[in-house]
Order: structure tokens, then C-alpha cells, then sequence
């Protein structure tokens, strides 16, 4: 099967075509024909040797953690599931990736792809889909009534928690650049702050403050500048930056570095709100898989609104 591997680590010339054996489903496994593979961050980190030096994975590497396809054989005891059937996945980081055409997933974390979505959508939906969900409603207990901060909001990431924050009846307010100010009120946001202007907690200093601030970004010392932002026993919930967390229990705030972990159960719910018309996938570019370098230095130059994705197999996707 054709896939793009790295056989070092470091910037995106690295990512070459390969031709690898096809892989065998487990039991408990289903084989996937890819059609198209989703690009997060994650990605071009892991490509510059972010997890170098550890168990995690040993070159060559297949990038990619999330995929949308077609199941093409079960393994032994899958329930539930048919050859046939469109699925989206996210899978562990832990294994090699989905920049391929076919790849091996544990049946328990498959969830249909939802009617309301393309197979490209639907690649763009389980990583940050699932981060999103998990940051908010697992880690930071979001509840009905309540006030959300997201940062970075017009991202893959924030522009999924933005609409679930909604859908869960809080009150969003979203920073973005100006220029994204447009998009991210159409996704649902209460109220929009442009971080060019001021800095943000400049501009939020006379509102009420947070019970959550879901920091989807890194860098500018983001979190020491929310704290005061936060309601005493409020959370802090970032998905990239660590911070002291003397000084977050020094201002009564709850603070968590989250790891997103695949959850099929989860992924399926991010479906149904989406053929529910609650959630979007706002699709920035699709990149055939000949152009995954173009693809990452893309994502790398933090232009990204939404999700891109690769197109794997266009032939599924037709």
C-alpha cells in the first residue's frame, strides 16, 4: 500500500511516498481503506522529534491520528460493524498513522461517519472534535448556564469547542484575530475579542469572570494571563502549554494540561450533533496526498481556520 513515512525527524522535506505491506486486523480490529486523513498540529510536532527519544515510536514513522473510510475486513469477534460501512476514527498516537491507504483501528473506537458529512469532513472531525469535548465537558465540567473563554477560536480545535460550548446551553466568549471575527460569531460565540487590538484580558478585565478558559492554542503566556480572568474554583484547561500549578491554586483556579485519548463512544455523540445541524467542520484545504509537504507547512504557518485534510483515496471520495 502507498503511504508517507519520515525516516528522520525534522521539517516537512522529510515526509516521503513508501510502499508498505498492508496491515492484518486483530482480533477486535477492523481494516479501514482510507479516504482521507485529518492534520492537526500533533502532526508536524511529532514530525520535528517532538517524541524522539522515547518508546512511543520508532522510524520509519506514518503520521496522522485521525481518518475517515470504508471498513474493508473485520477481525475476529467484531460485533456491531460491516465490511462496507463508512466510519471516522480517531486513533492512538501511540500506534503508526493514517497518512495511508489503509490502516488498523480497534472496532470499540470506530464511530459512523455522519450523514450530514462528507468523508472529507468527517476526517477533519475526531482529533480536535474529540480534544474539544474532552477539554470542556470531561475536564472542565462545562455546564448549561455557565461562561466559557476559548482561546483561539477560529483553529480546528476552538472551532469545534465553540459550537459544543453552545450546544450545551453556556455563554462563549471566543479571541480570535479580527479578521476571524466573522466566522467564529456564525459558529455560535456570544461575544468576539480581536487580540490584535489589546491583549484580551485588557479587553474582558470589567466582565464577569469564567467558570472555564479552554486555552486551544500555546505561547504569549496565555494561562498566567487568564488566571484573573477565572472564577475561584473555575478551571483552566490548556491543550499545548504547561504552566506553574502553584500558580493556579494560588488564585483558586482548578488547572489541567489535557491529552486527548481516543473514545468511540464519544466520537459517536460528536456525530449525532453533527447530522443535528449543532456542529460544523469548517474545512480550511484539502491536500492530495502527492502535496503532504505543502500540507504541513500550511499547518505550520498558523493560518489554518478550521481543519485541512489530505485526500487519500478519491476514488472512495467520489
Amino acid at each position: 500500500m502507498q503511504a508517507i513515512v519520515i525516516n528522520q525527524y525534522g521539517n516537512a522535506t522529510n515526509l516521503q511516498p513508501a510502499v508498505l505491506d498492508k496491515p492484518t486486523p486483530a482480533a477486535g480490529q477492523v481494516l479501514i481503506r482510507v479516504a482521507a486523513a485529518g492534520l492537526n498540529p500533533v502532526d508536524f510536532h511529532v514530525r520535528n522529534g517532538m517524541l524522539a527519544g522515547t518508546d512511543t515510536h520508532q522510524l520509519p514513522l506514518v503520521l496522522g491520528w485521525d481518518a475517515s473510510g470504508v471498513i474493508e475486513t473485520l477481525g475476529s469477534g467484531v460485533q456491531n460493524w460491516q465490511v462496507g460501512d463508512a466510519v471516522m476514527v480517531h486513533t492512538p498516537i501511540s500506534l503508526q498513522g493514517t497518512y495511508s491507504e489503509y490502516i488498523v483501528a480497534d472496532a470499540s473506537l470506530l464511530a459512523a461517519k455522519p450523514a450530514s458529512l462528507t468523508l472529507l469532513q468527517a476526517a477533519a472531525l475526531p482529533l480536535a472534535g474529540l480534544t474539544a469535548w474532552q477539554g470542556m465537558m470531561v475536564d472542565g465540567q462545562l455546564q448549561a448556564g455557565q461562561r466559557v473563554l476559548i482561546h483561539n477560536a477560529s483553529g480546528g480545535v476552538g472551532s469545534f469547542a465553540v459550537q459544543l460550548a453552545k450546544a450545551v446551553g453556556a455563554h462563549v466568549t471566543a479571541t480570535a484575530s479580527g479578521r476571524k471575527s466573522d466566522l467564529v460569531l456564525a459558529l455560535g460565540a456570544d461575544r468576539f475579542v480581536d487580540y490584535t487590538q489589546a491583549p484580551f484580558e485588557q479587553q474582558l478585565a470589567a466582565e464577569e469572570a469564567f467558570d472555564l478558559v479552554f486555552a486551544a492554542t500555546g505561547g504569549n503566556d496565555v494561562l498566567p494571563r487568564s488566571l484573573a480572568l477565572i472564577k475561584r474554583g473555575g478551571h483552566l484547561i490548556s491543550t499545548f502549554d504547561e504552566m506553574d500549578e502553584a500558580q493556579a491554586q494560588a488564585a483558586g483556579v482548578h488547572y489541567q494540561r489535557m491529552w486527548v485519548h481516543p473514545d468511540g463512544a464519544q466520537l459517536q455523540e460528536l456525530g449525532r450533533l453533527a447530522d443535528e445541524g449543532k456542529l460544523k467542520v469548517v474545512l480550511d484545504s484539502v491536500f492530495p496526498l502527492a502535496e503532504v509537504q505543502a500540507a504541513h507547512r500550511h499547518l505550520e504557518s498558523q493560518k489554518v481556520v478550521g481543519k485541512s485534510v489530505l485526500n487519500i483515496d478519491p476514488a472512495i471520495i467520489a
